[in-house]
């Protein structure tokens, strides 16, 4: 039976599975792995699981699985948490502006660099420089054509502007983009 250290963490309402890179030495399936720790019912549980790797260009590499077992590019809740979990292991104690003892952490994506600023358990992070900005993009929802913006953080997000969403059903809405 091989056995996983992880760490269970949280950051504004998305949790994680974070495991450093010494994985058992039999060849894990990182993909199913990730679907099986993140099962809500019958594993761990979590939006995502984070895997931690040395970097030769930050502090540490993060590499983020959903919980269906793709892999993303970046996550910032999930820099968040690996920021943190990283911080204690570096050897570095810049001070921020403020007079507070805080540490920068600088943890690699695919998406590039996320800087972060760890201060206790409160982290801040600098993402990377927005792209691909698409404005009034025509979508079909339940038959009523929407205008979306798109936008690329590092991950790609779609943005509507509504008003009334209180009386929106979203967790029902069928989208259909031509």
């Amino acid at each position: 039976m091989n056995f996983i250290e992880f760490t269970k963490m949280v950051a504004a309402g998305n949790d994680f599975i974070v495991i450093a890179e010494a994985l058992p030495a039999k060849k894990l399936e990182l993909a199913e792995l990730a679907k099986q720790m993140c099962d809500r019912k019958y594993g761990v549980g979590a939006d995502g699981m984070l895997l931690i790797e040395r970097s030769r260009k930050a502090d540490a590499r993060m590499r983020i699985f959903n919980a269906d077992g793709s892999e993303a590019e970046m996550c910032g809740n999930g820099a968040r948490c690996s920021a943190l979990w990283t911080e204690p292991k570096i050897k570095k104690s810049p001070f921020s502006g403020k007079g507070e003892k805080s540490k920068i952490v600088k943890i690699e994506t695919k998406a590039g660099i996320i800087e972060s600023e760890v201060n206790n358990d409160n982290v801040r992070i600098k993402l990377t420089v927005p792209k691909d900005i698409r404005l009034n993009i025509p979508i079909t929802v339940n038959d009523r054509t929407l205008k979306v913006n798109f936008i690329n953080t590092g991950v790609p997000h779609a943005v509507i502007f509504v008003e009334g969403l209180d009386k929106i059903d979203v967790n029902n809405l069928v989208i259909i983009i031509r």
